[in-house]
C-alpha cells in the first residue's frame, strides 16, 4: 500500500512535469524530470505532498538529486550520482533530500582509487604494520607485556593515508578480510623476529573485523599463520570490538569458541561503546575486557566517568578477565586506573604506535632495566 501511494505520487509528478519514472528497486525508485531553476522550491512541495500522502505512519523517504550540470555523463551514471547523495542521508533526520555534488564526487573519486590500489598496495607492501605497547601496571612498576598491531598506509602518491579513510570503507566492501590476514601475518612475523634477536616473547594483539568472524575458514588461517612462524596460538591475541557481538551473538560466541580451543586468547575491543548487554558478558568466552579510550579521556575531571570505570573493572574481576585500557595519556590517569585495579594500559603516556625498529628501543630499554634491577 505504502509502495503504490509513492508510486501514484511519482506518476503524478511525471505527467506534469514530463519526465520518466521507474521502480528500481524493492523499495526505490528512479525519477528523471527536465531541469528546473525552482527546483528547491518545487522540493518541499513533494516531500510536503509525500507526508500528507503518508499521513501519520512513521515512514521515511530519502531523496537523492543528481541535477544536470550540462555534461554528457550517461544516464545510468546520473542515477548512480543521485543513489550516492540518497545513501549519505541516512541516519540523517534534518532533512529528507541531497545533492550529489563535487565533494561528495570528489570523496567517491578517491574511494574508488583506494579501492583499485589495494591489492597492487598488497603486493608491494605499502601497508606498514605499527605498534603500540601495552604495559602491566599490576606490580610496583608499569612492565611491557604485549603490543597492539595498527595498520598504516604509505600511499605513492596520497603519502600518509588515514586509517579512518580506508578501513570502514574496506569494512563496507568486504576487502577488509584481505588486509586482516595481512595484518596477522605481518604481526606473527614480528613476534618471531622479536623472540630470535632479545630471546623473549612480545604478544600481539590484532583485530578480527566482523568480516572475519563469518568466514569458516578463520580458525584455519590464524592456525596456519601461527605455525608458519612457529607460535603457539596465545601469542597472538585476537581483539574483537564489542560491536561485532551483537550481529549475530551465537555465531559469535560460537566461532570464539572454536578460536579459544585453538588456543588463541579474545580481547572484546571497545567496551562500553557499543550495545552489548551485561547478561551477554556471562556467556560470551572472553580472556580480557578492553576499555574504550572515551571512558579514559575524562577519568581525572568527571567523577560519574571515575565510577563507570570502577564499575566496569568490578565486572571484569567478577568474570575472572583483566580489563587493557587505552588512549591513557597523563600520569595521574594511568594512577587512577593503577588504584581501581586496572591491570593492562596502553597510551602516549608510554608511547604512541611506532614502526617495528622503533618499537625495538622499547623491548631494549625493558632489557637493560632488568639487568639492573
Amino acid at each position: 500500500m505504502i509502495l503504490k501511494k509513492i508510486g501514484d505520487f511519482i506518476h503524478d509528478l511525471v505527467r506534469s512535469t514530463g519526465g520518466l519514472a521507474c521502480r528500481s528497486g524493492s523499495n526505490s525508485f528512479g525519477v528523471y524530470i527536465p531541469h528546473r531553476t525552482d527546483l528547491q522550491t518545487m522540493l518541499q512541495q513533494y516531500t510536503a505532498r509525500i507526508d500528507k500522502t503518508m499521513g501519520d505512519r512513521n515512514i521515511t523517504v530519502r531523496m537523492g538529486i543528481y541535477s544536470d550540470d550540462g555534461s554528457v555523463t550517461e544516464m545510468e551514471r546520473r542515477f548512480d550520482c543521485a543513489r550516492l547523495a540518497c545513501h549519505k542521508l541516512r541516519h540523517k533526520y534534518s532533512t529528507c533530500y541531497d545533492f550529489y555534488n563535487a565533494e561528495l564526487h570528489s570523496k567517491e573519486l578517491h574511494s574508488e582509487r583506494l579501492i583499485t590500489d589495494m591489492d597492487n598496495a598488497l603486493a608491494e607492501k605499502q601497508f606498514k604494520v605499527y605498534f603500540q605497547p601495552k604495559y602491566n601496571i599490576s606490580g610496583d612498576k608499569p612492565v611491557l607485556s604485549s603490543a597492539e598491531a595498527l595498520v598504516r598506509w604509505i600511499h605513492p602518491e596520497f603519502g600518509m593515508v588515514s586509517p579512518g579513510e580506508f578501513i570502514s570503507l574496506f569494512e563496507n566492501n568486504g576487502l577488509i578480510h584481505k588486509l586482516d590476514k595481512y595484518v596477522w601475518s605481518e604481526a606473527a612475523a614480528q613476534i618471531k623476529r622479536w623472540k630470535e634477536k632479545y630471546g623473549i616473547y612480545i604478544p600481539v594483539s590484532v583485530n578480527v573485523s566482523r568480516v572475519d568472524i563469518f568466514d569458516p575458514m578463520l580458525g584455519e588461517t590464524l592456525s596456519e599463520i601461527t605455525a608458519n612462524n612457529g607460535l603457539s596460538p596465545e601469542k597472538l591475541l585476537l581483539e574483537i570490538t564489542e560491536s561485532a557481538y551483537t550481529d549475530n551473538s551465537q555465531q559469535i560466541a560460537d566461532t570464539i569458541s572454536s578460536l579459544r580451543d585453538r588456543g588463541f586468547k579474545i580481547e572484546m575491543d571497545d567496551f562500553g561503546c557499543g550495545y552489548s548487554s551485561l547478561n551477554m558478558l556471562t556467556t560470551l568466552p572472553i580472556d580480557a575486557l578492553k576499555l574504550d579510550m572515551k571512558f579514559i579521556r575524562n577519568i581525572c575531571t568527571n567523577s560519574k566517568n571515575y565510577r563507570l570505570v570502577e564499575i566496569i573493572i568490578d565486572i571484569a574481576r567478577l568474570l575472572e578477565v583483566p580489563v587493557i585500557a587505552e588512549g591513557v595519556e597523563t600520569r595521574l590517569q594511568m594512577e587512577m586506573l593503577k588504584a581501581i585495579g586496572c591491570d593492562i594500559i596502553q597510551g602516549y603516556y608510554f608511547s604512541k604506535p611506532v614502526p617495528a625498529d622503533e618499537f625495538n628501543e622499547l623491548i631494549e630499554a625493558e632489557i637493560k632495566e632488568d639487568d639492573h634491577a
